[in-house]
């Protein structure tokens, strides 16, 4: 998936230019929003189960080609880092039963 964002970035005229880190940030958490008023629009504000819909897809979509694009942006590998993440939590079950920091138990 990463390599497919760089590619989409370098080919299209408008990500010549790679976002600041600072700015990439931003546009992340803008997105977050996004996805989260998506999820409480089709959970009628969480009053009901929420019902999968394309807006949200789309919006996760959105989330996660940004993620990426900071990614490569800063020279990261988002498969070693994921891999590194998953080692943490699963040092985390096996110590304390949980995915959380020791400081949060």
């Amino acid at each position: 998936m990463q390599e497919k964002v760089k590619n989409f970035n370098e080919t299209k005229q408008s990500h010549f230019k790679p976002m600041t880190p600072y700015a990439r940030l931003l546009d992340i958490i803008s997105e977050m929003g996004e996805l989260s008023k998506e999820y409480l629009k089709h959970s009628h504000y969480g009053t009901a189960e929420f019902q999968m819909h394309e807006d949200f897809i789309l919006e996760y979509g959105d989330v996660l080609y940004s993620y990426l694009s900071l990614g490569n942006e800063l020279g990261l590998d988002a498969n070693l880092a994921l891999d590194k993440v998953i080692t943490k939590y699963k040092s985390r079950l096996e110590n304390y039963g949980s995915m959380g920091s020791k400081k949060d138990n």
